[in-house]
């Protein structure tokens, strides 16, 4: 088998040959990769010699102990899963590796039977993973932005990476661009692009979306107006056309523009001058004009309903941007920059998402593109805790619910995630009560006010075994 086909790779540190060969053994028959060591310092240069998954570690060896080892490893190594063998009497130290960063502890003698024990293994194996990938996307996310990417369009899908170098070449010349492409795709970051990419820079890059504008009152908001132009104008006030003198206009949803509007805007694009409402004398202006719809607008010329000739003097230059579900690839990219910026902002540190509900986010159709993602994240930054990850449960119900929008298999995928996650934690929960009263199942229960009984229904049903808990 290669490497790169085993489900992890785990180091064994034990002073027993003997240990070392059985964990060996059953480990690679489960299709783990194994290397084992009985020498704590050989671990510690193993470890920063190859990154493993999982380091399973004696507490009591004559060179020194498990927590000190762990103390070693975290100097250099803060994501490798950790989990320490303790035999009776060593308990306490097992609790105390835990405050320092282990992922759990095992009790010898080791059960191989015993389905907590593989789940345990996989448990922290997963975690590692987790760890690993968004320490990645982070460092990938710094990669971007010290790139030239203005307005950090982070991507990893050849064909934005294309239009991106398509956006510089053009950004150099004056021509009007169209930008197409669904809501939400981010057509307003790539007009940015294309400004802070050309020699307009450094002058003013003005962004209005049509859609927002009264009708009413869309030429005085384009062209300005000359004091007393009309009822209630008591100054001279610029249009934003004016505004962008020098620099770039971005005129958001230009579909909405009304046929009148569109007959002076027009005139504009061909004279390069305005005049203000109530002004006789035209004002000359240089300004680069970026447009972006997500309508149709050749349909719309069709219907009447937009200018022909106003659509061929747009589109001298034509950006479709693919939708996100086109490129899946950057979703982890995005959610893991997203969950940086919302987590900041309350104060928290998030350290990414679990497996399964990056696997709902592939899986998800997303009708609201990126904006949709954005939202979504920030949503579950809102309820997720402090230093801990976003959960299938952290995603909002416009994810989860909306069976619409997503792929066949999704709610079976959920199913499975949420019992997933329902085992591990009443697994976690109840070693945790055990290892409290030492394996006292009535104190356990008294703990956690429920009937004995029904605490020892749920130790069968979640495979934890007492004995593992109690002094001998």
């Amino acid at each position: 088998m290669e490497e790169n086909q085993y489900k992890g790779s785990i180091l064994i540190v034990d002073d027993e040959e003997e240990i070392l060969d059985s964990f060996s053994l059953v480990l690679e028959d489960e299709g783990y990769y194994v290397e084992t060591t009985s020498n704590p310092q050989e671990a510690l240069t193993l470890a920063k010699e190859r990154d493993f998954d999982l380091i399973l570690s004696d507490m009591r060896m004559p060179q020194m102990s498990g927590e000190e080892f762990l103390e070693e490893l975290r100097k250099f190594n803060k994501h490798t899963s950790f989990i320490v063998m303790t035999a009776y009497g060593t308990i306490d130290n097992a609790v105390s590796c835990m405050k320092k960063g282990a992922f759990h502890y095992l009790s010898k003698p080791i059960d191989f039977y015993d389905p907590s024990f593989w789940n345990l293994i996989e448990e922290s194996v997963e975690k590692s993973k987790l760890l690993k990938e968004n320490e990645k996307l982070k460092k990938e996310i710094e990669h971007l932005k010290s790139l030239e990417n203005p307005y950090f369009i982070l991507t990893q899908n050849q064909k934005m990476k294309q239009l991106l170098e398509y956006a510089k070449k053009i950004a150099q010349t004056d021509l009007t661009v169209l930008i197409t492409g669904e809501s939400g795709v981010g057509k307003e970051l790539f007009a940015r692009a294309i400004h802070e990419f050309s020699p307009r820079k450094d002058k003013p890059f003005i962004a209005i979306n049509c859609a927002n504008i009264t009708p009413s009152l869309m030429e005085s908001e384009f062209f300005g107006y000359k004091k007393g132009a009309f009822t209630g104008a008591d100054r001279d006030e610029k249009g934003v056309i004016e505004k962008a003198n020098g620099g770039t206009l971005f005129l958001d949803e230009i579909g909405e523009l009304p046929l009148e509007i569109q007959s002076k805007f027009l005139r504009f694009l061909q004279e390069k001058e305005i005049r203000r409402i109530g002004d006789e004398n035209p004002i000359k202006v240089d300004v680069r004009i970026i447009a972006a719809t997500n309508r149709d607008l050749k349909q719309m010329v069709k219907e009447g309903k937009f200018r022909e000739d106003l659509y061929y003097r747009i589109e001298a230059i034509k950006i479709k941007i693919p939708p996100l579900r086109e490129r899946k690839e950057d979703i982890p990219l995005l959610a893991n920059y997203f969950i940086q910026k919302f987590s900041k902002s309350y104060g928290k540190k998030i350290k990414g998402l679990t497996k399964e509900a990056l696997e709902v986010l592939m899986k998800q159709k997303w009708e609201g593109n990126v904006r949709q993602l954005e939202n979504v994240i920030n949503a579950a930054c809102i309820i997720a805790e402090d230093n801990g990850y976003i959960d299938v449960f952290h995603l909002s119900g416009e994810v989860i619910n909306d069976e619409e929008n997503i792929d066949s298999d999704f709610i079976l995928d959920y199913n499975k995630a949420k019992e997933k996650f329902l085992f591990n934690f009443m697994q976690k929960y109840l070693g945790t009560l055990l290892t409290m009263t030492q394996g006292n199942i009535s104190k356990a229960a008294q703990l956690a006010n429920i009937e004995r009984q029904s605490l020892q229904k749920l130790l069968k049903k979640y495979h934890v075994d007492p004995n593992k808990y109690r002094l001998k």
